[in-house]
């Protein structure tokens, strides 16, 4: 009775467990996702602009890469020769994800299929901030005998010496600083933009893997103050580190 009493009590809270955007490997398809051409050309733009650098991988149902390639100054990138199938197709810069959609190839190419995919990128900003300052922190599981109890009453501590890396992915500008005793880190040089933040190391008692994050710098924004939460992925899946904002 016990063990059905916290197997429930856990399957109420996996809803609450956060979960990589578009990383976990249980994503399904639905009707085989859109139809594409065997050649086709996939383009990332931010606000009408192209963004070079963006990373493109298309691989099979069986998560074989049918192909990888880089977007030029154009924002575009070619896929070629692309054989009948299921694919899925990955566009992501500064680990910041973009792209994560399922497509197929027909063995009749229909009128109706894409000759180009076009995506943008940042508006899936996470945080808006007049300022990139705020404190880091690592949320760990309680330490009492009861699992779900240890689920529900975590403890947060400060993450010092973490390595923190501010990039605008259009001008390339890097602004870099470390995380103090308390887990809190300030970067006051860069101007207002969309930057990805990239937290890795530190010390908290146990590692994490590195993290992302994109982040509008704006005067107009609402909050000064960034608190961001670093936890373990939920389940074997999706694993690895999410960022969050509180």
């Amino acid at each position: 009775m016990r063990r059905l009493l916290i197997s429930a009590a856990l399957t109420s809270l996996l809803p609450l467990v956060p979960v990589p955007a578009l990383a976990c490997s249980l994503a399904s398809c639905l009707d085989h996702g859109v139809e594409v051409r065997p050649d086709f050309v996939v383009a990332v733009k931010h606000r009408g602009r192209p963004l070079r650098g963006f990373s493109i991988q298309v691989t099979d149902n069986a998560a074989s890469v049918g192909f990888s390639g880089v977007t030029a100054s154009n924002g575009a990138v070619q896929v070629a020769s692309l054989p009948p199938g299921d694919y899925w197709l990955n566009a992501d810069l500064l680990g910041i994800n973009v792209a994560h959609q399922c497509f197929h190839v027909a063995y009749r190419t229909s009128l109706k299929a894409k000759r180009r995919m076009t995506y943008q990128w940042g508006d899936l900003v996470t945080a808006a901030t007049r300022r990139i300052a705020g404190k880091l922190i690592d949320s760990q599981p309680g330490t009492g005998e009861n699992p779900v109890w240890n689920l529900v009453h975590r403890v947060n501590v400060p993450i010092r010496e973490a390595k923190l890396r501010l990039q605008n992915p259009i001008t390339g500008d890097i602004y870099n600083t470390v995380s103090d005793e308390d887990g809190a880190f300030v970067i006051d040089r860069a101007p207002r933009g969309i930057y990805v933040l990239h937290v890795e190391g530190g010390r908290s008692g146990r590692d994490y893997d590195g993290t992302d994050l994109a982040i509008s710098l704006s005067p107009r924004a609402s909050r000064d103050m960034l608190v961001l939460i670093r936890r373990e992925g939920a389940g074997d899946s999706c694993g690895g580190t999410t960022l969050e904002l509180r």
